[in-house]
């Protein structure tokens, strides 16, 4: 099976016809991205080589079967294409490769609060192993679900989901600053931005 980067060299020069809206077309190919959600993989992209880039990402992002393998699919760079491990989860076996392209086509761009989470939990990490990458994905993604409940109830003025919220934010902070990286969204900038709501009346 080609790696990341043997796949993205067979589409480089391909997606035009079968992806449309890939996000390539807009953002180029320094960074490697789902094919379905345009989630951008937290690696180092400053790498010497793009071949570099792209396979470092294996783990936020999976070598995607368009037909499956089992119904006669081949693993060649042609049936394959990167897609997160959210996106490809809930990914149905397909028998065409139709089919799937179908399926990449109709994905909905990854959520923004989802790539901020992404980019401030893992940073650029890209020496973690491929079952570390993973196992945290999955355990990041249960979290954030969690905490986009508490988003929407900071919304609405909830007061202990404005604190909740605060506390979040502090937390992504502390771990940007270990490594090194900019981490500056505060709560009065959400309130600005219309993301936090003024307190619930109780009256």
């Amino acid at each position: 099976m080609p790696t990341l980067y043997g796949i993205v060299q067979y589409w480089r020069v391909r997606y035009g016809e079968v992806f449309p809206n890939l996000k390539a077309s807009y953002i180029g190919w320094g960074e490697p991205f789902c094919f379905r959600c345009g989630w951008l993989a937290p690696v180092d992209d400053t790498q010497p080589t793009l071949a570099a880039v792209w396979n470092s990402a294996r783990g936020w992002l999976d070598r995607a079967h368009l037909q499956d393998l089992a119904l006669g699919g081949s693993n060649g760079p042609e049936n394959l294409v990167p897609l997160c491990r959210q996106c490809h989860d809930i990914m149905d076996p397909c028998e065409s490769r139709a089919e799937a392209i179908a399926y990449v086509n109709d994905g909905i761009p990854a959520d923004s609060w989802w790539q901020m989470h992404t980019d401030a939990v893992f940073g650029s990490e890209a020496d973690l192993d491929v079952p570390r990458k993973t196992k945290i994905m999955r355990d990041t993604y249960t979290r954030w679900v969690e905490q986009m409940r508490v988003m929407e109830a900071a919304k609405r003025g909830d007061p202990q989901a404005v604190k909740r919220l605060e506390s979040i934010l502090a937390s992504a902070r502390r771990s940007a600053q270990r490594e090194g990286r900019s981490f500056a969204v505060t709560i009065d900038d959400l309130r600005a931005a219309n993301l936090v709501g003024d307190r619930i009346s109780t009256g």
